[in-house]
């Protein structure tokens, strides 16, 4: 850092935070402030410490910062002659026409390339302003405490609102296979009993060592027959085929024989191999062919199992590719993932609606922010599958170009209203019922692949189709 001279007051003029200032205030700006000069990539202040300064860019480019969980992030960069960061003059009444209050800075600042700022005291500025336009002070003070408060309540909401979508539909995607996986577990615990069960009676049986190894035989063949896909069978012939086996095993004395014959089916056993194993097994028939039919369940349960854990844990992995948890916020990004674990995290609202991905084989991956994009995604089919009131076709589209890459979600609802389709993207405008909406998540959207992603937004819409298509730099 290095002090340059003083700026002189008509040279402060030509900035459009002082040119209307009378000629007594300029000086003393120029008596209390001071020209510095940064190095590209410098800290002028921290997030959190004591706003001490007020900066007001002369020449090159500032950024500011915001600490979120996961990392810093950038929420705006200027190289505007005149655009100002630092301790902001904080009037919100906490101080008083004395000595008004000036609290931490609420972000980092950092410049991009070398830069030159004109630096005050945050104090000393904070008090000249009430002293000099004391009205607009109680003004400045009620906006700040005004929009704070405002801020929060909505913010909060809107936060909560999202957060109970989400989780709803989360809950009931993980409760489908968490439940199915408790009934197989609850199944195979009555197969293992009867495995014991029919392995002592086989025992008591006194069966021969010819008919043992029968059943290691048939054993073989029934998970041979398990592991090869079965024929395809109509309602009908299932039914046909499964009264033919369980006749058989009602004539060997099984006493489930109906129970028992759909394992079988199920793999393409039928009457024949019935027949001709009931043979092979003799006096061993009933309990060996009990057996076999509990390790077929048996093994059919286990597939549950291991099918409903691994949806739960898809699930899983799907939220976290929608949080980037424990990742860095501004990284290399797949916007197919980001896209589909927002459809994994909306399924609740997206339960009747039928989805429908259009990618292009070759799309890349661009740097971006993508937790922000998924809030972007969410945003958009949220609000689609409540146009097309849970039922309808929604159409997920993303290719590229040489310069850009291009994501359309599409509805077949109702549309767009076409005198209101220049202020859906104005903050608190809503269509939506009194209570159903904060009319923030399209201004929300706009701004992060606006300023965040120096992206663009269109929306295009008529009865029967709505298509917001979102351009991404590559």
């Amino acid at each position: 850092m290095s002090v340059c001279d003083v700026l002189p007051p008509e040279e402060l003029r030509t900035l459009f935070l002082f040119e209307k200032l009378a000629d007594e205030h300029l000086n003393w700006l120029c008596a209390h402030g001071k020209v510095k000069a940064f190095p590209a990539n410098t800290t002028l202040y921290h997030e959190g410490d004591p706003g001490e300064c007020f900066f007001v860019l002369l020449s090159g480019e500032v950024t500011m910062n915001r600490m979120v969980r996961g990392g810093e992030l950038e929420v705006h960069r200027s190289s505007m002659r005149g655009a100002y960061v630092g301790a902001a003059l904080a009037l919100d009444g906490n101080g008083n026409d004395a000595t008004p209050a000036v609290h931490a800075y609420g972000n980092t600042a950092r410049t991009h390339v070398d830069s030159t700022f004109f630096v005050l005291p945050a104090a000393e500025l904070a008090q000249a302003f009430t002293e000099w336009f004391p009205m607009a002070a109680h003004l400045v003070a009620g906006m700040f405490l005004g929009a704070r408060r405002n801020g929060s309540a909505v913010g909060q909401r809107e936060r909560m609102v999202a957060l109970g979508t989400l989780t709803a539909g989360l809950t009931h995607e993980l409760g489908n296979p968490a439940a199915a996986a408790e009934r197989a577990a609850a199944n195979l615990r009555t197969r293992l009993g009867e495995l014991r069960s029919a392995r002592a009676e086989l025992a008591r049986a006194g069966a021969t060592a010819e008919a043992l190894a029968a059943l290691d035989r048939l054993q073989a063949e029934v998970l041979a027959h398990r592991g090869a896909e079965a024929p395809r069978l109509r309602p009908l012939e299932f039914a046909d085929r499964t009264d033919e086996v369980a006749e058989i095993f009602e004539d060997l004395g099984i006493a489930d024989a109906y129970e028992t014959a759909p394992s079988f089916v199920n793999v393409g056993l039928y009457e024949d191999w019935a027949r001709d194993a009931g043979a092979a097994l003799g006096s061993a028939a009933r309990p060996g062919l009990t057996w076999l039919a509990a390790n077929l369940e048996g093994e059919a349960l286990l597939d549950e199992v291991a099918d409903a854990l691994g949806r739960i844990t898809e699930l899983l992995s799907a939220a976290g590719q929608y949080t980037q948890m424990d990742r860095a916020p501004f990284q290399e990004t797949d916007l197919r993932k980001g896209l589909d674990s927002t459809v994994a995290m909306l399924a609740g609202p997206l339960r009747d609606i039928r989805v429908e991905r259009e990618y292009a084989d070759d799309l890349p991956k661009i740097q971006a922010y993508p937790a922000e994009l998924n809030q972007v995604w969410t945003n958009l089919i949220d609000n689609a599958a409540d146009a097309m009131g849970g039922k309808g076709t929604l159409t997920l589209r993303a290719q590229a170009d040489t310069a850009s890459v291009v994501i359309e979600v599409e509805d077949d609802g109702p549309g767009i209203p076409r005198e209101i389709q220049d202020r859906i993207f104005e903050p608190f405008f809503t269509t939506k019922a009194l209570g159903e909406g904060t009319g923030l998540g399209l201004d929300i959207s706009y701004r992060i692949i606006v300023e965040r992603h120096d992206g663009t937004v269109t929306v295009d819409s008529e009865p029967g189709r709505t298509t917001f298509r979102i351009t991404l730099p590559r």
